[in-house]
């Protein structure tokens, strides 16, 4: 029968005195943790988190900021990307194209009249 690698049977074997019986349990976790599937299940949500957070970004205007939400912090992530206000653009400057502020008359930059 093989081993399950879950807490009752963890704890089981910590209490157990019998070395190969805390074996076993050990190497069915690590077969638990090594098996592909796991892994391609993982990575697949994953990318789906950061997918949904690049969407949920692109409708707030802040692609970057909401998809590294999704990424990082999943189905949360994506709460709170939906909780954070819209991203708000600064104007650019005719001329040479760099952000300038609202209330400016002339750019930071290159000093040309806004």
């Amino acid at each position: 029968m093989p081993l399950n690698c879950d807490v009752a049977t963890l704890l089981h074997a910590l209490q157990s005195d019998d070395p190969d019986a805390q074996m076993q349990v050990l190497d069915a976790c690590f077969a638990t943790l090594t098996d592909p599937t796991l892994w391609y299940w993982l990575i697949g949500f994953t990318v789906v988190s950061a997918l949904v957070g690049a969407l949920i970004g692109k409708y707030k205007q802040a692609v970057v900021r909401d998809t590294l939400l999704g990424l990082a912090l999943g189905p949360i992530g994506w709460g709170i990307s939906l909780l954070l206000p819209k991203a708000v653009r600064k104007p650019r400057c005719r001329t040479c194209g760099k952000p300038v502020d609202a209330g400016d008359r002339h750019c930071r930059h290159c000093g040309a009249a806004l």
